[in-house]
Formats: structure tokens, sequence, C-alpha cells
């Protein structure tokens, strides 16, 4: 059986038999005599910022680099031996499916497909991954988009059932609202708190600052799991500075990046003139507030987030009618649409709410103070609008603000 590749800056994973085997970040660090990519690199890219780069999947090419670097010639060698390391780390070297970004050119997937095809893998196809993640998480909207973060921008893509197959559309990206992007707003909100509570910068040194950036996959799994504060340790020579930043905080910081989004999606309900459901990758979900604000806005699908272990399953589905013999991997990017499941006939099923009435005035769900933006999500999904709820001793009606035509 076949692995699955999802291939994503942020992170490249690999899947076999459903399950994650390896995951590997896109950087590279070329200090010393030998590359070395993933995870180590990641984790040394503060230390080394000269000699760190993680643009080589997102300006995958064979431009020749601008300075010599090491052995390599262009950001295709670089992904070649990014590739290379992955095979290592997973100790495999069969089949491959790749699921590709959609913001990927045409240039950039026949590059693809040369150094997949040069490396231990063998590649048998590569896919859309937004149509992947439409045929993991089908629903009966006409249209629909997925939004996916990348490490240097976040893209919207948009798919759309065209006589019973589903079709990319198109594809927008939302520079400032990528990974690398929400993880520098979280290290400078944490950093800000460490100076107005202990009058310490961890930015003055290179080691302080790098071991912020190494804790945000532990800041955002406490922050999504609606701890109220994170607390954050900095042992030096001299002390040990301890911070506490409030959630709330974080949330705030994050507002002008998911209003970016959000902007995005609005115009294109507007231009499409029709709801237009969403569904969210797993890296996508992790962004603070996101979800909720989304889902206040009316936006999200029955099943809005799709996990990689779906994406997995459904690429290897779409690839096993792949044609071979073919001298570049073939690229699959529309797929038969599929039927979303019964709903349950015992739970009834409502449009989302998406603002609180109080006092003649509608408030956004995502832009109150009454209702946790934690508590957000479930009592969207549990209370149709016309439900009145008593919260700090004020009658909130939820009421639906609908979206395009």
């Amino acid at each position: 059986m076949s692995a699955i590749l999802e291939l994503n800056d942020q992170a490249l994973n690999l899947y076999r038999d459903g399950q994650l085997v390896a995951s590997s970040p896109g950087y590279a660090l070329v200090h010393g005599k030998v590359p070395v990519f993933g995870d180590e690199a990641a984790a040394k890219s503060r230390l080394h910022p000269v000699n760190s780069y993680n643009e080589f999947w997102h300006r995958l090419g064979m431009d020749p680099l601008p300075r010599q670097i090491a052995n390599f010639r262009h950001h295709a060698d670089m992904a070649y031996a990014h590739l290379m390391h992955l095979s290592e780390l997973s100790a495999y070297q069969g089949e491959l499916v790749i699921a590709v970004p959609g913001s990927f050119s045409r240039e950039q997937l026949a590059v693809l497909s040369g150094i997949a095809q040069q490396s231990p893998f063998v590649p048998k196809a590569m896919v859309d991954t937004a149509i992947v993640a439409a045929t993991a998480a089908p629903t009966d909207s006409e249209q629909l988009a997925f939004i996916d973060l990348q490490l240097h921008q976040a893209t919207i893509t948009v798919i759309r059932n065209n006589n019973g197959r589903l079709q990319r559309e198109q594809v927008l990206r939302v520079q400032g609202g990528s990974w690398h992007g929400m993880a520098n707003s979280l290290v400078q909100t944490v950093n800000d708190a460490f100076i107005e509570q202990c009058r310490f910068n961890p930015q003055h040194s290179a080691q302080w600052e790098q071991q912020l950036y190494n804790e945000v996959p532990d800041w955002l799994r406490a922050i999504n799991s609606a701890t109220p504060e994170i607390s954050i340790e900095i042992e030096t020579d001299q002390a040990r500075h301890k911070a506490t930043v409030q959630t709330a905080d974080i949330l705030g910081d994050l507002q002008m990046m998911q209003s970016r989004i959000e902007q995005q999606l609005a115009g294109l309900a507007s231009s499409l003139g029709g709801s237009l459901p969403v569904l969210l990758s797993s890296r996508a979900a992790l962004m603070p507030g996101l979800k909720s604000t989304l889902q206040a806005g009316g936006y999200l699908a029955a099943t809005a987030v799709v996990s990689g272990e779906q994406l997995a399953e459904a690429a290897l589905r779409l690839a096993a009618n792949a044609p071979g013999g073919q001298s570049a991997v073939p690229f699959i990017q529309s797929a038969r649409r599929q039927q979303a499941a019964p709903e349950n006939t015992a739970t009834h099923r409502h449009e989302p709410a998406t603002h609180v009435l109080l006092d003649g005035l509608a408030w956004p769900l995502s832009h109150q103070t009454w209702i946790a933006a934690a508590e957000v999500p479930a009592i969207v999904a549990d209370n149709p609008p016309g439900t009145v709820l008593e919260r700090a001793g004020k009658r909130l009606q939820l009421i639906r603000v609908q979206h395009g035509g």
C-alpha cells in the first residue's frame, strides 16, 4: 500500500496504514559540514539565522540561489535533500501519493514531480490537498472553501461542484496569515509580558528567543484546551524569570490575522452569491480563535476540521485509479462528488447563530464580552437562533445574520 505525503512547509507529514509515521518542518540549517533538516534545523533557526533556510518549498524552483549555500544550486536541491531526510526519518522508500497545496504553480508541480522521481520514494500520483479535503468531509453544498496554513502564507481554496465532480475554482493567498506570522505574534506577546512583569527581554539573546519559539506548540495546545493563562519560565545565569500571559491577550493580538482571513471569506461569499461552508485543515484549526471566529460568523460546515489521517485516507482513495506509465507524475485536481452522510434524525439540525442580541443591538459572537470565546463553539452547536441565554445578569438572544446572497 502506498504511503501518503501531506506536503506543507509547516510540516511534511508522512502517513502509512492511516498513521502518521514521520513529520518534518520545512527548515534547513547549513552550519557545519553536514546540512540538517526538519525539527533539528527548526530548533536552532534562531541560534544561526544567517545559516537557516525555510523558504525552499514556498519558492520551489530551479532558479539559481543568489549565493552559494553548501552544494545546493537552487531551492529544488534543498527540497530534494529534505525528501531524502524524510525517507531516512520514516525508514520508507516505497510508493508515495503526494497531497500538494493549491498554491503550487504548474512549474512548481513539474519540479516536484522531477525531484520526487529522483528521491528514494516511488511517486504514484500528486493530488490537490483541497480536493482531498472536500472528499474527506463531503457536504451537500455546491461550493465550499478550504483554509490551510503554510509556513509563509494562509490559503483559501474554493471548490465547486461541476456536474457531479468537485473542481478547484480559485486559490487566494492570505499574506500575514501564516504559521510563521502566528508564531511571531505569540512570541512577541510573551516577550512583552516578560518585559512588563520582569523587566527582562528574552529577545536580547538568541538562546532565550529560541526557547520561546520552541515552546510555541505547547502554548497552542494549552490555549486550544481553554486554559485561561499560560506561564513561561526562562532561567539565565543570574536568575529565573517567569511571566504569565492571559489567553485573552493572545487572542486579541491574533485578531488582525483572523480578520484578514475572515475578510477574504466575506468577499468570496459575496462574489459567489451564496453560502460558503468552510473546512479547516488541522493546522488552521490550531490558530487560537480562528475556528470560533468563523463559526460565530456562520461560515463553518458541519464537519469543520479535516484531520491529517482523514486526508491520508481520502488521498489514497483518489490515487487508486491514477494512470501509470507516464514520464511525469500524474496530478489529480478533481474528484467525483461524495454525498454527505445522512444526518441523525434524532438530532435537529439548525443553522448556527452568528450574533447575540442585547437591547436592540446585534453583537458578533466573535466580538462580545458576555460569553467566553472557549464556550462559543459548543453554544452555537447546541443552541439554535432564538435561544435566550442568561449571562452576567443579562438576557442574550442568539440570532443569525446571513452572509452572501
